[in-house]
């Protein structure tokens, strides 16, 4: 094992056998590091950046860490460090606040500036920014043990992650009942979608909510013998179904071809330009009908020079382009399932999947929806 892999496995496990972990630290020090902890969903690069920073100043004593590039004087590759084994370390010990690939690919933190109190980079909370460079500050200028905080730091997020293992039991209740109507489901929904939740991740609830609706329409005559794509990461581009490249958020397959396709927009009304996109996607494919759905209202600008081309596409390509909002489709998906109730359970199941292995649901969206199921709760 080398000596990074070493330092994080021995760091994380003396923070999982003990609770005293904060017991080290000072009042100062105990602040920034919940300052960090408390907006680590939003601010996974800051969180990534900090960690790569104590695990270099542990291995390397005599680097100044806050000289994060190469280029810098006497500085260091924070990002080939942090590429190489800090986001794989976070992937598998705390996936939900781990980044795709490097938190130095976020703006704010790839300036070629050094992380002096001084820092011109544009961290959009403040709070946190202070939080951040004060720590960096202090092991630098102060000679605080990096030790104390990055053990502090996993223990929190070791606390974090064991008090987010959220369940829906409560379903069980409601499993078998008749009660559970279509426009109770589609209330509940536009309430979720809605919401001001103040974090990243809205954006992917529409597109569960449909995928939801999918793997229980698979089974009617339509998709008979035809496959769902399993469900992409909505923040990575230019993805790929069946080694092909991706057509849209949802995709139905037919021997190995796109039968059906459907692209989520959260706010953001479907414009002639979104059709252009889309062709562009499934021009060169044998797809039938493609869905344009959002959660705007309205759902459409220029409706008539969407309604246009849309038809012209129809004649070009034989594809049904169809423009619509999410919640009257999914209206309409709901009455063609022989239980409504079911939905329910398979949307709760996809967000807590969702949350667990892909960090784009976060917890508060899961808490308001246990909320919203649960008005007791």
């Amino acid at each position: 094992m080398n000596q990074i892999r070493s330092i994080l496995e021995d760091t994380y496990q003396l923070a999982e056998s003990s609770d005293t972990a904060y017991s080290a630290l000072s009042q100062s020090q105990e602040r920034w590091v919940n300052t960090i902890i408390e907006k680590a969903e939003s601010f996974r690069a800051v969180l990534t950046v900090l960690i790569t920073s104590l695990v270099k100043k542990i291995e390397t004593p005599t680097q100044d860490v806050r000289y994060h590039q190469k280029e810098l004087p006497n500085g260091y590759s924070g990002r080939g460090l942090d590429t190489d084994h800090i986001t794989p370390f976070m992937k598998e010990k705390f996936r939900r606040f781990a980044m795709a690939e490097s938190g130095w690919l976020t703006r704010s933190l790839e300036q070629p500036y050094p992380y002096t109190l001084d820092y011109e980079g544009k961290i959009r909370n403040k709070t946190v920014k202070n939080a951040f460079l004060q720590i960096l500050n202090d092991i630098e200028e102060n000679k605080a043990d990096p030790k104390k905080y990055l053990r502090a730091i996993f223990s929190a997020l070791i606390t974090l992650m064991e008090g987010s293992q959220i369940r829906f039991d409560f379903l069980k209740e409601t499993q078998h009942t008749e009660t559970v109507t279509i426009q109770k489901i589609v209330d509940l929904l536009s309430r979720h979608f809605s919401h001001d939740y103040g974090v990243a991740g809205a954006s992917r609830l529409p597109v569960l909510a449909v995928y939801s609706a999918y793997e229980l329409l698979m089974e009617i005559q339509r998709y008979e013998g035809k496959t769902l794509s399993p469900l992409k990461s909505h923040t990575t581009a230019d993805t790929k179904s069946h080694g092909i490249r991706a057509i849209g958020d949802i995709e139905v397959m037919h021997n190995n071809s796109f039968f059906e396709g459907v692209e989520i927009k959260h706010n953001i009304p479907i414009s002639l330009g979104l059709v252009e996109d889309a062709y562009q996607k499934f021009a060169q494919t044998p797809v039938s009908r493609y869905y344009l759905l959002t959660t705007a209202e309205p759902n459409v600008e220029d409706v008539d020079s969407v309604n246009n081309l849309v038809s012209e596409i129809h004649k070009q390509h034989g594809c049904e382009v169809i423009v619509n909002g999410i919640l009257p489709s999914l209206k309409y998906y709901l009455r063609l399932l022989s239980g409504p109730q079911l939905f329910l359970e398979g949307y709760s199941k996809n967000l807590q999947l969702d949350f667990q292995q892909k960090a784009e649901i976060k917890e508060t969206h899961l808490r308001y929806w246990e909320a919203l199921l649960n008005p007791s709760y």
